[in-house]
This record gives C-alpha cells, structure tokens and sequence, in this order.
C-alpha cells in the first residue's frame, strides 16, 4: 500500500511540474516599492474585465480561482464583490483596491490557448502597483487523471461546460499569481479576513 501511495504521490506530483512548466509569464511589472506598499495594502476586490468576453460560468470560476490564490496562497484579505468593470467607486467594506483580470481565450483543433492579464491597482493613490500576462496552450482531449478531484470541484460549482477548461484556467491563473508579493498580516488582520471569508 505504501509503495501505491507514493508512485501516485510522485505521479501527480510530475503531473503538476509539468502543467506548471507549460505555463508562461510572458512579463511582471511592479512599483519599485511595492513590499512597502503591502505593509498596509492589504484589501482588495477582484474582477474579472468585461472585455474578456467569457461566458458567465468561465468568468465565475476564473474569479474564484484568483480568490483563492490571492486570498489563500497570498493573504490578501479580498472581499466580495459583484464589480465587473475595473472602477474604483462604491468598494464594500475596507476593500482599498482591485485585482482585474482581463482573459483571452481561442480553441483550434482541440487545443485551448489562454492569455491572462492580471493589474493590480490601488484605489486611493490611483497607481498601478503590479502588472503581469501569462499564458498558454493545452489539450483539451488528454485527460489529466491525477487533477480529476480540481475538476470535479470547479463542475460542481460552475456546470459541466467548465470542465475541459477547468485545470488549464487553474494553472495559468496559479502562474500568473505566483509572480505578486502578498502582504503579511497581524493578528487583528487575520481576524478581519475570517469574517470577510465567513460572511462571502
């Protein structure tokens, strides 16, 4: 049994690596002070532009996927919102600025190609502190068995259509993400984001 475990361990393990490799930051741009910045940025929304022209079900889990790498892999505390343009007005709660998506996505041949850009900006100074684009292309008729538990997940969040696109969004968005600093927290902080993630 021992010995099962670990070669599906390493397997998806290797499974990972390689989606992971396949995914290209094309580049990062940020505010040369940004770790300063995050001592106190650390509220924001997300949404997903209106000019990515998604459907409603890939563009919800697009926007939960970043929710969950920014809140969970980053610690931003992110609040709720229904936003779908990239404004500054009417922010719920202490949000202080906001995580835009922009997603272009083509199909040819049974080969998804997706572009991802992601800017982050902050509301009161009106400055654009982090910028990046990554993308890349996947199958979309070669089964990924050691990530079927993510897909199945996001299914039964968003419907079957996600499906097929479900891991590629996953790890692009991941790449994407990876690339932006988080801010560090105290403990009144921490309190702060369990109650904005209770009450979302």
């Amino acid at each position: 049994m021992k010995s099962d475990f670990r070669t599906t361990h390493w397997l998806s393990l290797l499974a990972l690596l390689f989606l992971l490799n396949q995914c290209t930051v094309k580049y990062v741009k940020k505010d040369p002070d940004l770790s300063n910045i995050l001592l106190k940025f650390k509220r924001i929304v997300i949404v997903v532009d209106p000019a990515s022209a998604l459907n409603q079900a890939d563009s919800e889990m697009a926007k939960a996927m970043a929710q969950q790498y920014l809140a969970h892999h980053k610690e931003f505390i992110v609040y709720p919102s229904s936003q779908s343009k990239f404004q500054c007005g009417n922010l719920p709660g202490k949000a202080q600025g906001i995580f835009s998506l922009l997603i272009h996505q083509t199909i040819r041949e049974q080969e998804l190609h997706i572009k991802v850009k992601g800017e982050l900006k902050d509301c009161k100074s009106g400055k654009l502190l982090w910028e990046g684009l990554a993308a890349s292309d996947y199958s979309l008729t070669q089964e990924d068995d050691a990530n079927q538990s993510l897909r199945k997940t996001y299914v039964q969040k968003f419907g079957e259509s996600v499906g097929p696109k479900a891991i590629p969004y996953y790890y692009v968005l991941g790449a994407l993400v990876d690339e932006l600093s988080g801010p560090t927290l105290t403990e009144e902080e921490q309190d702060e984001k369990i109650e904005v993630e209770s009450s979302g």
